[in-house]
């Protein structure tokens, strides 16, 4: 059943000969910053866009102010603003609302992630269309670039981490470089990610770095093009000293069901795209995909002769999980 589509406004003047993104944004809960996301959203230089929203059953006020938003929208020549369903959609959890929003939205040319508390700066579709607008379509293509983390009242506290090579497949096994809201898909690696038998328990920011990186292509721009709000009960892997950070990996992965969760979704990359990956690309799920049924395999993990995270806290704990066939 198609779902639900709330319209509220309409394309305008010569945004048709630019190419077309789809921003898509999962709602949940989310009164306190939701307003200053939008202005952010509709303040962006790139003239073609369409916003898609679907929220996942709040209990506030999100969708009072979501319709706030319809209602001054469907009056101007701002982005059009497409609410995906029903006023009162069931709660499926953020994964699912996010490749739900992938799948129903209306096609376009690319399709940028979007959290509901985050701040974006003016350019940052325009840079992302630019930069992907150099590459070859028929490539799956993954942009991602920078960004200023801050505290729950948008006060600077730090800046992600700069990459000075590419994205390779091994660094998508077990590490996700590319944070969400920064990335920027085509519709090529859209189709080849929901072409997947299923996605259930898939997040949608590591399956598309790991096609990108795969079969396609990731592209990084150290512009910093956002400000990531981080809560105070947030768990994040950057931007962390090295003695938390090391506590948070290992709390994570020895302690916790981490690895399970890295196993299960190579295992399902691996079932869903076999056939098209390269030697090398098999050789490395091969090992890594699931915990060593062989001596060989065991030792072909514990002495990998790759970096698989870029923080040394990381590469400890993942190393340390290796040795204890974790």
């Amino acid at each position: 059943m198609v779902p639900k589509k709330i319209n509220c406004g309409g394309t305008f003047g010569l945004m048709s000969l630019k190419p077309k993104v789809n921003i898509l944004l999962s709602t949940y809960n989310g009164e306190k910053y939701l307003a200053l996301q939008l202005e952010s959203l509709f303040n962006q230089t790139y003239p073609n866009i369409t916003i898609y929203v679907r929220d996942d059953g709040s209990e506030d006020n999100t969708m009072t102010i979501l319709d706030s938003y319809c209602q001054r929208e469907s009056k101007g020549s701002s982005p059009r603003l497409i609410l995906l369903g029903d006023r009162r959609n069931p709660n499926i959890g953020y994964m699912e609302s996010f490749w739900t929003l992938l799948r129903e939205a209306e096609p376009a040319d690319y399709y940028a992630f979007c959290d509901q508390d985050d701040f974006w700066f003016p350019q940052k579709v325009e840079l992302g269309v630019r930069a992907l607008e150099e590459q070859s379509s028929r490539l799956p293509l993954l942009y991602f670039s920078s960004f200023i983390y801050c505290d729950e009242n948008m006060n600077t506290n730090g800046n992600s981490d700069i990459l000075n090579r590419q994205v390779l497949f091994r660094d998508v096994m077990f590490y996700t470089p590319a944070f969400g809201f920064t990335i920027l898909v085509n519709n090529t690696l859209r189709d080849i990610a929901l072409s997947a038998s299923s996605l259930r328990g898939i997040p949608h920011d590591g399956w598309c770095q790991k096609i990108a990186a795969a079969l396609g292509k990731v592209i990084y721009d150290p512009t910093q093009t956002a400000k990531y709000r981080r809560h105070s009960f947030a768990v994040t892997y950057a931007n962390t000293n090295t003695i938390r950070l090391l506590v948070r990996w290992l709390k994570n992965d020895i302690f916790g069901e981490g690895m399970s969760e890295y196993y299960f979704v190579l295992r399902k990359f691996w079932e869903e795209y076999s056939d098209k990956l390269s030697h090398s690309e098999l050789e490395f799920l091969e090992i890594f995909m699931e915990q060593p049924v062989t001596f060989q395999i065991y030792l072909k993990r514990l002495f990998f002769h790759e970096r698989l995270r870029p923080s040394w806290g990381g590469e400890f704990a993942l190393r340390l999980c290796f040795l204890l066939n974790r």
